[in-house]
């Protein structure tokens, strides 16, 4: 016998917040990262402006959360935009893993993304 489970829908008492357009983000003083997908794996370098592309230090992890909760806990000077910027290109490069589509860190100049264009191709997300 399955027992149902209750869920109370929540009750918002508080009034949305209008978020603004704040502009393009300033870059982060402690450097930049260069993500990509190797070996069926996400991948993560970190670099410096002084030497440009110069890989200083890597993460490597399976799923999104994994590799930006230790790039965090390891670098706790980021600045939140860059948070926030690693967990939403993390995310896509697993997409793209998992769907097998090439992956380009901050999508393509027009700003659109591959794996939208996959999806249109193919009618959809797999299944």
């Amino acid at each position: 016998m399955t027992k149902k489970i209750l869920v109370k829908k929540p009750v918002v008492k508080a009034k949305p917040k209008a978020c603004k357009d704040k502009g393009y983000e300033k870059l982060d003083p402690v450097g930049y990262f260069l993500i990509r997908i190797n070996n069926g794996k996400l991948e993560v370098g970190f670099c410096g402006y002084k030497d440009v592309n110069i890989i200083k230090k890597t993460w490597i992890g399976s799923k999104p959360q994994d590799v930006y909760r230790q790039i965090i806990e390891d670098m706790p000077k980021l600045a939140k935009d860059h948070c926030a910027y690693l967990g939403k290109e993390l995310t896509r490069a697993w997409i793209c893993m998992k769907m097998d589509v090439k992956y380009i860190q901050d999508g393509k100049m027009d700003g659109t993304f591959p794996e939208v264009d996959w999806l249109i191709r193919n009618g959809g997300a797999p299944q």
